[in-house]
């Protein structure tokens, strides 16, 4: 059983917060919503999961990755053009060699899917519609006949409609035109009810919000906070049997996260959920129904009732908010889905964590890297008396750029990165230039800036102010929110001469990844990474 998340966000849903943000990133509960459809996933077993991208790609897969935190893998297929949903069928073709189940990234949907793949094998169906009676406004409407089969017939009875969830096999897959616009419901259905292949419905009573409206993702966020016990119904909608959020329960219906700072006059009205590195201020009133994302400043004495205020957001003092989407500067009507962009950031705008080592960090990286510099004495003697014979000196220095905290926003400061000299002022390799740098015994010297506290042992890379300047899209900018290091997944995933592109999804999949352990896995597996990069 293989399975296909259509994560290519060509719907214009959500708009204008999908302008920046691709639809399958957008959080839940904090969380981007395609976490829950590969969770549901995970769960019922399905491990190998192909996901079609196309807009927007490079945070969708730099916050995934390979998908090992949810024990599956990911192999991603990259669209350069808008195909429609079963155009991308057609594009992922030659992955799909067995019964598939093809789903939105975009949505949030309870199903048994063990239960919907016996019914499509013992109907011997070519495809299944997942259908359900809760329409919507993106829904499209089916019409079903005897023993299930769909029909193009109005047949009297209320609609169902179609969840945009299906289960097709392999052969459905030549009656879509290669490099064609081709959508699953509007027409590979109609053509495979016109070649008489049996396509038969099955009914879903589980939770389904299709995130197609404002109302609707404020539903989906006010669905977790109220965390109902598994099978509740409320409002006659079904809840979801598997509810997670990630955050210490401090009170009825009141979630943290970690390392945050709450001054002891806010007041929380369940439920209400605060992300991870958070600053709340005096007099802040926040909730019911309030999620607030990671690195968020509340000013003192605002206001927040019914909305969801996203990463890196600076909200002021005595700001009110109710009803409303903020996104940075952005702020949307969840009921009008009106928006207005605000250009006071007294009021609001981003703003960035700061990359804070801490003390505890400084001293491990100074623990280590005293031993490590001490071991490798005697080859930084060598090459420091030889880079001195040939070159005439012994360091050159490299600028490179560090995020500090201005305000609300983040401001990268220049400091000297320390490299054996290995060219000269025109650019050329000195003697032993080309060597040093084949080896990479050239970047030794850059340990000292990790004594300095310049570096960190294992964090992104460093970025030159040339580098720095193509950082340009709101997912590249989460990069800044970890330290930079001497080595870490840019080094260890990456060839030495990788792309910037490349670079920056490593860098941006280990802040979300990243852990204790997980860096004392990467500096395990640098010189293994040393050593391929030489060859």
């Amino acid at each position: 059983m293989q399975a296909i998340l259509l994560a290519t966000g060509e719907t214009e849903k959500l708009q204008p917060l999908t302008e920046t943000i691709p639809s399958p990133m957008l959080p839940i509960a904090n969380r981007p919503v395609m976490t829950y459809a590969i969770e549901l996933l995970a769960r019922q077993g399905i491990q190998n999961i192909n996901v079609s991208l196309y807009h927007l790609p490079g945070s969708i897969e730099a916050f995934f990755g390979k998908g090992e935190r949810w024990g599956v893998e990911l192999d991603y297929l990259l669209q350069r053009d808008a195909w429609g949903s079963a155009g991308a069928l057609k594009w992922a073709e030659s992955s799909l060699s067995d019964t598939f189940i093809a789903l939105p990234a975009d949505m949030v949907v309870d199903l048994d899917i063990a239960k919907l793949v016996g019914q499509h094998r013992v109907r011997g169906s070519a495809a299944t519609v997942v259908v359900s009676r809760h329409g919507s406004d993106a829904s499209q409407p089916v019409f079903v006949g005897e023993n299930g089969r769909l029909t193009t017939q109005v047949n009297g009875s209320a609609p169902y409609y179609a969840t945009g969830v299906y289960i097709f096999e392999p052969s459905v897959l030549n009656h879509i035109p290669a490099r064609t616009h081709f959508d699953i419901q509007q027409e590979l259905i109609p053509a495979l009810l016109a070649a008489d292949l049996p396509v038969h419905a099955f009914t879903s009573n589980g939770y389904l919000n299709t995130l197609d409206t404002f109302p609707k993702y404020q539903e989906a966020q006010q669905t977790f906070l109220h965390n109902p016990l598994p099978g509740q119904v409320a409002n006659g909608t079904p809840q979801l049997r598997f509810l997670s959020l990630e955050g210490r329960q401090i009170a009825d219906g009141i979630w943290v996260g970690l390392n945050n700072v709450i001054h002891p006059s806010a007041r929380l009205a369940a439920p209400v959920f605060i992300g991870e590195n958070c600053r709340i201020g005096a007099g802040v009133e926040l909730g019911p129904d309030v999620v607030i994302g990671a690195n968020v400043i509340i000013d003192d004495e605002a206001s927040i009732q019914k909305s969801t205020i996203f990463d890196h957001t600076y909200i002021g003092q005595l700001v009110n908010i109710e009803d409303r989407l903020v996104n940075k500067n952005l702020v949307v009507d969840t009921q009008t889905a009106e928006s207005v962009t605000i250009e006071d950031r007294f009021l609001l705008g981003p703003t960035y964590e700061t990359v804070a080592e801490g003390g505890g960090q400084r001293f491990a990286d100074t623990l280590l890297t005293v031993p490590l510099l001490l071991l490798l004495l005697p080859l930084l003697t060598v090459v420091a008396i030889l880079t001195f014979i040939t070159s005439g000196r012994v360091v050159q220095k490299k600028t490179r750029l560090k995020p500090y905290m201005s305000g609300q926003s983040v401001t990268l400061r220049p400091f000297m990165l320390y490299n054996f000299a290995t060219r000269r002022e025109n650019g050329r390799f000195t003697p032993l230039g080309s060597l040093w740098e084949k080896l990479g015994l050239h970047r030794l010297p850059e340990l000292i800036n990790v004594l300095k506290g310049e570096l960190t042992l294992v964090g992104v890379r460093p970025l030159s102010p040339e580098e720095a300047s193509q950082i340009t899209d709101t997912w590249q900018q989460k990069r800044h929110d970890a330290p930079i290091g001497f080595t870490g997944l840019w080094y260890v995933q990456n060839s030495r001469e990788g792309e910037l592109d490349e670079m920056l999804i490593a860098d941006v999949y280990y802040l979300a990844t990243r852990s204790w352990r997980e860096d004392w896995k990467l500096l395990w597996q640098t010189p293994a990474a040393w050593l391929r990069h030489i060859k």
